[in-house]
């Protein structure tokens, strides 16, 4: 998908309702591939599915690691489940559709899943005149000696962790959020994702349901949009690198 599928889907949440704040592809709080210090409400459930195009995945072209098959990279899809069962803390469940060759078969297949747990903590609220501040991690749960050996090589295609601030402002009723974080990747196909990281988003005056985002991801520059349709119904769009296509889809639901 291009620039042009971009615009019609963009264009399609103009009708949205009410504010949203999702990282879709794992179906929690953030931008688009970076996390921000924003939490979701209490009781908020979300249920995503996620087109990654392969400019997003982890691996580079030609390894023989990552989301990778025959030295070629490839596009790919992910699922996820997500929970805030208090203001302070997110956790969610993400399984990706992962490509191999499986005995016998001439093609490779989605015959595999890459499956990780995250969980976010927000141990200072946003107040007036100082941010938010959240620590996290996606894919913490595992071998931590395949993960950080010296090769890098193991399973935990996504891990990372990281410490992120977030800070609105609100001039002539604009909406401004503007995010700043480190995050530590411990694997050696995500270390180009390594570093510092930082975001901008904009909730027009005219239009405060639709949420506009930037962000640097420590390898490249990212935008898009989303907006939450009807109370239940999530939708992102976004150019990964402002030129490949990736977005999802997920219902969202508040349990309290």
């Amino acid at each position: 998908m291009n620039v042009r599928a971009f615009l019609i889907l963009f264009a399609s949440m103009l009708s949205g309702c009410i504010a949203s704040r999702a990282q879709l592809y794992t179906g929690m709080s953030g931008l688009i591939k970076n996390p921000s210090a924003e939490m979701n409400d209490s009781g908020d459930a979300v249920i995503a599915g996620y087109y990654l195009n392969k400019h997003f995945t982890p691996g580079n072209e030609g390894d023989r690691i990552g989301f990778v098959s025959h030295g070629k990279k490839y596009d790919t899809f992910d699922f996820s489940v997500a929970l805030t069962p208090f203001s302070w803390i997110e956790i969610g469940y993400t399984f990706t559709l992962h490509k191999t060759l499986a005995q016998g078969a001439t093609k490779p297949r989605y015959n595999q899943k890459d499956r990780f747990f995250s969980i976010k903590l927000r141990p200072l609220k946003e107040g007036k005149y100082y941010p938010a501040i959240a620590i996290g991690s996606n894919d913490f749960i595992g071998s931590a000696f395949r993960r950080r050996s010296q090769s890098g090589t193991g399973a935990g295609y996504f891990a990372n962790y990281y410490i992120v601030a977030t800070k609105h402002f609100t001039p002539r009723g604009q909406r401004f959020g503007v995010d700043l974080g480190y995050r530590y990747v411990p694997v050696t196909y995500g270390k180009r994702w390594q570093g510092v990281v930082a975001g901008v988003t904009w909730r027009p005056k005219w239009i405060p349901n639709l949420r506009v985002i930037a962000e640097w991801t420590g390898n490249e520059v990212n935008v898009g949009a989303d907006i939450l349709l009807w109370k239940h119904l999530f939708l992102q769009a976004a150019l990964i690198d402002c030129r490949y296509f990736s977005g999802g889809i997920a219902y969202k639901v508040n349990l309290f």
